[in-house]
């Protein structure tokens, strides 16, 4: 990480969600921490300013489900690779999904991963643990030793815990534990084989598709282990998808948090007709009416966070067909112009709701220090153009990933600048400082 230096951001809406601050403002930065918001104007020594006249100040954008791909398959991603892509698309804080070879299912590998993030990474990023030995899905890890170790919750994304005994027991252990478990809602059983979602599209292109029930009948099977036991675990749903989901998530008193992605507010299923392999994901692009229930369940608060799920394959990958190709896509890059230009500027959600839902609110279920401009907290800024047009251009991306079903897109809202524990390191669009 690059040194702190002052800095002031002059002249910008400041909007923080944690506070509720929604004025334009100066905002001083002073040895890595926010050190004050103050009435335009106010003239400091020796600090390096921005002017943010007619633009947003916004604290540093949180992603709580990033695939960073390292270690095991750095010919997708790297952990500079992604951490560079997660500043220009305003992301301050990443949360590094289990998924990798070898996974961080030890303290050793825990530790190991946070060195490899210190020495490469130009954002902060945490280390979510895996939910069970070597990502194989028998014997639960240690997830006291895990947190202990720096993580910073327990997930079974890609690798599914499999029985109702292995789902209470992944419970039992995070409510001891005092740490979040991120469960991936997929009923196995019946999305087998399918690379979107099961409807006219599916039956049309002649491809199996992945039914609704698959992710709600898993929810439910989550919703069954949380229920037997006395104290409320600490359950966090990864990506929905479906109208289903949301209902019972509507009925579920005092239950789990949940995320949502970009692209399930964004598109549907008909996106595959265009973009083929680079509109699949798992879960898949769901109905029109299951994306106005995700809409609508962020304008409730059902659903509060939303989370890239950010999965960088190669090219040569993708290229295989739908049928062929793997699972998941890019959006660190995209996920704020997407959200402002789909959800924003049609009015759906407003700007609080929707800063809220990338920042404040995972960082408050994560536990991690950032999500906020108030005096005192890590200096995490960014500034954000909201009149700014712009085209997505797979080509110029950061990451090492292309696969995505927004190239071409003209998308509202750039980020213009990024300041990471008061160190600029993102100017015009542009950055201006490594983490290497």
């Amino acid at each position: 990480m690059i040194q702190p230096q002052g800095v002031t951001i002059r002249g910008g809406r400041v909007i923080c969600p944690a506070s509720g601050l929604d004025e334009v403002r100066d905002v001083h930065l002073a040895e890595g921490q926010i050190a004050a918001i103050a009435p335009p104007g106010e003239a400091r020594e020796g600090q390096t300013e921005l002017d943010a006249g007619g633009m947003l100040v916004c604290p540093g954008l949180v992603d709580v489900h990033v695939h960073l791909r390292e270690p095991g398959a750095e010919h997708k991603e790297t952990i500079a690779t992604g951490t560079r892509a997660a500043l220009l698309g305003g992301f301050t804080s990443v949360c590094a999904m289990p998924n990798t070879d070898p996974p961080p299912d030890t303290p050793q590998a825990v530790a190991q991963l946070r060195r490899r993030f210190a020495e490469t990474g130009w954002c902060r990023a945490y280390p979510i643990g895996a939910a069970t030995v070597g990502n194989r899905r028998e014997q639960l890890n240690d997830f006291a030793a895990l947190k202990a170790a720096g993580c910073v919750a327990i997930s079974d994304d890609a690798d599914l815990l499999r029985t109702r005994e292995q789902r209470r027991e992944a419970l039992l252990r995070a409510a001891e534990a005092e740490i979040v478990f991120i469960a991936h809602a997929e009923d196995e059983e019946l999305s087998a084989g399918g690379v979107m979602h099961q409807g006219e599209l599916s039956r049309e292109l002649g491809v199996p598709g992945q039914p609704a029930e698959t992710e709600v009948r898993c929810v439910e099977a989550w919703r069954a282990a949380w229920d037997s036991e006395e104290r409320r675990p600490p359950l966090h749903l990864a990506h929905l998808s479906t109208a289903a989901s949301v209902e019972v998530l509507r009925a579920w008193t005092n239950g789990p948090t949940a995320e949502t992605a970009p692209h399930y507010l964004a598109l549907t299923d008909e996106a595959v007709r265009e973009h083929g392999a680079n509109a699949k994901m798992n879960p898949p692009l769901r109905t029109e009416q299951d994306r106005a229930a995700l809409r609508q369940a962020l304008a409730d608060g059902v659903i509060s966070i939303i989370a890239t799920d950010h999965a960088p394959h190669t090219e040569e990958e993708k290229a295989r067909g739908l049928l062929e190709a793997p699972f998941g896509i890019v959006g660190l890059e995209t996920a704020l112009g997407v959200i402002f230009t789909e959800l924003v500027e049609p009015g759906i959600l407003s700007l609080r709701q929707v800063l809220a839902a990338l920042s404040s609110s995972p960082a408050r279920r994560f536990g991690l220090e950032a999500g906020s401009l108030e005096v005192g907290m890590p200096a995490d800024v960014i500034v954000v153009d909201p009149h700014k047009a712009w085209r997505v251009q797979p080509d110029e991306f950061a990451s090492k990933g292309r696969n995505t079903p927004f190239a071409g897109m003209m998308l509202q809202g750039k980020v213009e600048a990024v300041v990471v524990g008061g160190a600029l390191a993102v100017r015009d669009g542009e950055v201006v400082a490594s983490g290497e």
